[in-house]
């Protein structure tokens, strides 16, 4: 399967977009309905909190960087229950898939277009889904940045539309919700906002150019979705209060119906319906695209696309017969969902921690350093000392690819070095011997590939101090692949003197 990479502020701007998702519709009548003026407290305390969860995935994926989570979860539990876990966490993304489908066509038939049925919006917006999925996801990566650019400015322009309608006793009393309903409400809006992120594990951090930036992309990405998120509800309850906000099935939706400035600018709440059907595609894809990639890892197909049309179908037929009508959806979202994605969210990546830790496995295993060897990549001077990888120095000779010296004479892979010389791929000077890929004449020794030093003859690619020999030098015999004098063959040994 072709790797395909993104970047780390793509990858920020994916998490902020697919933690408000549906969240930014439904979560503030779930909220409110058990927090009640406090909803805006239990939101703060579900992003302070959906921070260590976060945390959890970082230090997951850190374990296997270069794997996705379906394969991640085949390397640490092993095969057969890596397997079970990874279809179960498919069928996950499958159902999350077609819900949020379901979403699109019951927000559009609801609250825009009534006579219209919900099959043509799931219709539409499935097709959308599987050409994103088609063009991979680099080009969905790079659209979401032009996306990015309009939510935020349809979020501004909707935040000081609504300023004007704001109520501060709607916030009051502080802190009378009871401990109870106040931690229903953490945990319900927890599974809607922070819960769906084990999803971007599918992508994070095999398919992050920058691991690091990745990480702190991650953290970012979250806390801004989640002060959206936050802004959202506290301003249902400030304009809409809090009994109005908790009866209502898009309090956002309606929250926007409101703005209303000079009785000039009006109805404007379509256009505030772009910022929500934004997020929704972000999130609605995310899902989508991990299915089939889970599926086609599991099954060891190269080429995911050939999955990509059927699994669309399949996701637009779930939309229609996830939830039969909006009072089930609540009650699944309120109830069901919590503790459904409690097991793929927290429950399986504490245990491929804890297994991994057991197993020791590490992403930044195979790593190996040398030991008694120094490794460089560009040539360095060591005192007399060249060392490259897979080779050592000892008295002044240099080694090189598993070969080694023996009375001041270095074997080399094709080449020969006389005692007190360096051979090295990158050139360095080392204390008067010069070594090099092309081979140098340092203090009259001569070294080169496939090519060994005489008494008084230096042989060199390019010249250098003392004895220069080139290929034009009158006063010395110049070869590039061959040998004057006595010659030291692969079969024997010979030393060749020193001037």
């Amino acid at each position: 399967m072709e790797k395909e990479i993104i970047s780390s502020r793509q990858f920020m701007i994916i998490t902020l977009l697919s933690s408000i998702g549906t969240a930014i519709l439904i979560s503030p009548a779930s909220v409110t309905s058990e927090a009640k003026q406090d909803a805006w407290i239990a939101a703060i305390i579900s992003v302070v909190l959906s921070l260590l969860l976060i945390k959890l995935f970082v230090t997951v994926g850190k374990r296997t960087p270069t794997l996705t989570f379906v394969e991640a979860n085949e390397k640490i539990l092993g095969r057969f229950f890596g397997k079970i876990t990874s279809i179960g966490f498919i069928i996950l993304s499958f159902l999350s898939a077609g819900e949020l489908l379901y979403f699109i066509g019951i927000f559009m038939k609801t609250e825009i277009m009534p006579e219209t049925p919900t099959m043509a919006f799931a219709f539409l917006f499935s097709i959308i889904i599987i050409y994103a999925a088609f063009l991979g996801i680099e080009v969905f990566a790079r659209s979401t940045e032009i996306l990015f650019a309009m939510f935020i400015l349809i979020f501004i322009l909707f935040v000081v539309c609504i300023s004007p309608s704001v109520h501060m006793e709607n916030l009051q009393p502080i802190m009378e919700a009871p401990t109870k309903s106040l931690f229903f409400s953490i945990i319900r809006l927890m599974g809607i906002f922070s819960f769906p992120l084990v999803i971007l594990l599918m992508i994070f951090p095999s398919s992050v150019n920058v691991h690091e930036s990745a990480q702190k992309a991650f953290y970012i990405g979250t806390i801004l979705g989640g002060i959206v998120l936050i802004a959202i509800i506290t301003l249902a309850i400030l304009v809409l209060g809090p009994a109005n906000t908790a009866s209502r099935t898009f309090p956002s939706y309606s929250l926007a119906q409101r703005i209303s400035i000079g009785n000039f600018l009006q109805r404007i709440e379509v256009i505030m319906a772009t910022m929500w059907i934004i997020s929704i595609y972000i999130k609605t894809f995310m899902f989508f695209y991990a299915g089939v990639i889970g599926i086609a890892q599991i099954c060891k197909i190269n080429n995911h696309r050939p999955l990509i049309f059927p699994f669309g179908m399949i996701i637009l037929g779930l939309s229609q017969i996830v939830h039969p009508n909006i009072i089930h959806s609540e009650i699944y979202n309120r109830e069901i969902w919590p503790i459904f994605s409690f097991f793929f969210a927290i429950l399986l990546p504490l245990v491929l921690l804890l297994v991994a830790k057991i197993r020791k496995i590490n992403g930044n295993q195979g790593n190996n350093s040398q030991s008694n060897c120094s490794i460089q990549i560009e040539s360095r001077s060591n005192g007399g000392n060249a060392t490259q990888s897979a080779g050592s120095s000892n008295n002044g000779n240099s080694t090189q690819n598993n070969n080694s010296n023996h009375g001041g004479n270095s074997s080399q892979s094709g080449s020969s070095n006389n005692g007190g010389n360096a051979t090295q791929n990158a050139s360095s000077d080392n204390n008067d011997n010069s070594t090099q890929s092309a081979s140098s004449n340092n203090g009259g020794n001569a070294t080169q590939n496939e090519n060994s030093s005489n008494n008084e003859t230096t042989t060199q690619s390019a010249s250098n101090s003392e004895n220069p020999s080139q290929s034009d030098s009158s006063s010395n015999t110049t070869q590039n692949e061959s040998d004057t004098g006595n010659a030291p063959s692969s079969d024997r040994d010979k030393h060749s003197s020193e001037n």
